[in-house]
């Protein structure tokens, strides 16, 4: 590995930033200089874009509905504990690739010395037809420890699985992560996860790409990604509105784990560009000791609404394909037990590295400005039940009709407790979300109402994601680009929308055509009562 390769530079990497969004305007219709081009996509209320004035509504997050266990690991084959990993749809089928973390005693046959915590995750695969019944693919291609009945497709690795539509070089499955080199897999051979010195500290490490065409035989490219060491779950993907890969990965800043993210114009281009600052030190063959701020920019970290000793990692970003500009993420917030003393009440403090973790909700426009809601996207289970004391979400989502599918690891044990209670288990768990119904603008039963920006549409009906439950109703007026409602289209004019429907159709006196309106600036005025707004399209042309 040569000191050379790596020493390439991002310009302007310094300009990413993190800020949240803009409060809600006092109602009012200020005329802005351009109209939205919204064309025929949905367009979902995460933020302000779409609400230039508003009067006694709010944003709320809105937590998904727990739906069960997906998997739990088969201790004799796979150890005690699963983690879920990356979630895809391939050619009609679910894939779900996951990591075991196996027992030290399973691979004490063939690996000599200390065996490393990071030597123990395996990447495996399950799929399933309907995303509720998952099986192992037997793939049986490594012999560790219990054998060679097993779902290991990587060994010794740890990160997230995605789809390439650009196929470089000639596979559409590629995996970003970590790769530490083992007897088992050929293709592991020279990879560095982590390197130490002989007091233990980390004086280098690496994350590498992976391809494969079937998505069970990977092939490494052999020289890293990145010479960081960035430890667990990092992700990529193609981010199609800026025709780049884009990265997610775990940094420090302030002895704090954040979210640093860098992206390069071509995937299989090693090292992708970071910003190498001349005090960096070096570790041996060029590998540096871990990332942080000023080699890629951090996009998300904990701020002063956080508890002290708060960490931010392994986002789990997707764009949200269903939508126009949304970028959702799910990063697990953790709160750490440092330095506390629970006086025999419980084991808070006696652990090191330990705390609890829950998934919250991350939102943007671009995949760099994000804003988190502070609230549990997924509560922690109760006392003593399997995802009591840590949630990790898997990458990707699956559409189910009118729900949103996704999938995460949750575990009874705090972060750093697991080692000290061999005699719990975890499990996978699946959560069901309404389609669009992450956030939305909710009005009481005083009313309340909002006034996008002028915007551009394209088709004839007008359509609402709308939960107005049996007591609301809401109602729209279409206004031109000063705020003057249109003739046939005021509120006097408008028929109500109520109960709960994922696309109802707004209604004037003369009925749902809004053809004539197509291709001019016009503002939505919304009124509420008693209502959860999710999202609005204009639907194409029809009949």
């Amino acid at each position: 590995m040569k000191r050379r390769q790596f020493l390439k530079t991002t310009a302007g990497a310094s300009a990413f930033a993190t800020v949240a969004p803009s409060s809600m305007a006092a109602l009012g219709n200020d005329k802005v200089d351009k109209p939205i081009n919204v064309a025929s996509h949905k367009q979902l209320f995460i933020d302000d874009r779409f609400i230039e004035s508003s009067k006694g509504i709010k944003r709320m997050m809105n937590s998904p509905k727990k739906a069960g266990m997906a998997m739990q690991p088969i201790r004799e084959r796979e150890g005690p504990r699963v983690s879920v990993s990356s979630v895809l749809e391939v050619d009609g089928e679910y894939r779900m690739y996951y990591s075991l973390y196996v027992p030290e005693e399973w691979l004490k046959r063939d690996w000599s010395g200390d065996i490393p915590g990071y030597v123990r995750h395996m990447i495996c695969l399950a799929t399933s037809q309907d995303g509720i019944n998952w099986q192992r693919k037997r793939v049986g291609l490594f012999n560790i420890g219990a054998g060679s009945d097993n779902a290991v497709v990587m060994p010794c690795s740890h990160g997230a699985v995605f789809i390439d539509p650009q196929k470089t070089r000639g596979s559409r499955f590629w995996f970003i992560g970590n790769i530490t080199e083992n007897p088992w897999w050929d293709e592991s051979k020279g990879a560095v996860y982590r390197l130490t010195n002989e007091e233990g500290k980390k004086i280098g490490g690496a994350m590498y790409l992976c391809h494969s065409k079937n998505g069970i035989n990977w092939k490494r490219i052999k020289d890293p990604i990145l010479p960081f060491w960035c430890d667990t779950r990092n992700q990529a993907f193609f981010d199609p509105h800026l025709g780049k890969y884009v990265a997610f990965v775990r940094g420090r800043l302030g002895g704090l784990r954040v979210v640093c993210r860098g992206e390069s114009k071509r995937l299989d281009n090693v090292p992708w560009p970071f910003e190498l600052k001349p005090e960096t030190p070096l570790g041996p063959g060029g590998l540096i000791p871990g990332i942080n701020h000023e080699e890629w920019p951090v996009v998300m970290r904990p701020d002063k609404h956080d508890p002290p000793q708060t960490d931010l990692y392994t986002p789990n970003v997707n764009i949200y394909p269903w939508a126009q500009d949304v970028y959702l993420a799910f990063p697990p917030a953790y709160r750490h037990y440092d330095n506390f003393e629970s006086c025999g009440r419980d084991t808070r403090g006696q652990y090191g590295n330990d705390g609890p973790v829950a998934t919250q909700l991350s939102v943007s426009r671009n995949g760099i400005h994000w804003h988190r809601f502070r609230e549990p996207y997924i509560p922690l289970g109760r006392m003593n039940e399997l995802d009591s004391g840590t949630h990790y979400m898997g990458v990707g989502m699956i559409r189910k009709g009118d729900e949103i599918w996704m999938y995460y690891t949750g575990s009874p044990w705090t972060h750093g407790s697991y080692p000290y209670q061999p005699e719990m288990t975890n499990a996978i768990f699946r959560v069901v979300q309404r389609l669009d119904g992450f956030v939305s603008v909710d009005s009481g039963p005083e009313k309340g109402e909002l006034v996008t920006p002028p915007i551009i549409f394209t088709g004839n009906r007008l359509q609402l994601n709308i939960d107005c439950g049996a007591m609301g109703e809401a109602w729209v007026e279409i206004q031109d680009e000063n705020g003057n409602a249109l003739s046939g289209y005021s509120f006097d004019e408008s028929v109500s929308v109520d109960r709960n429907g994922i696309a109802q159709e707004v209604w004037w006196q003369k009925g749902p055509d809004v053809s004539e309106l197509a291709g001019q600036p016009i503002r939505l005025h919304v009124k509420m009562r008693s209502a959860k707004l999710y999202a609005f399209q204009f639907a194409p042309n029809r009949s």
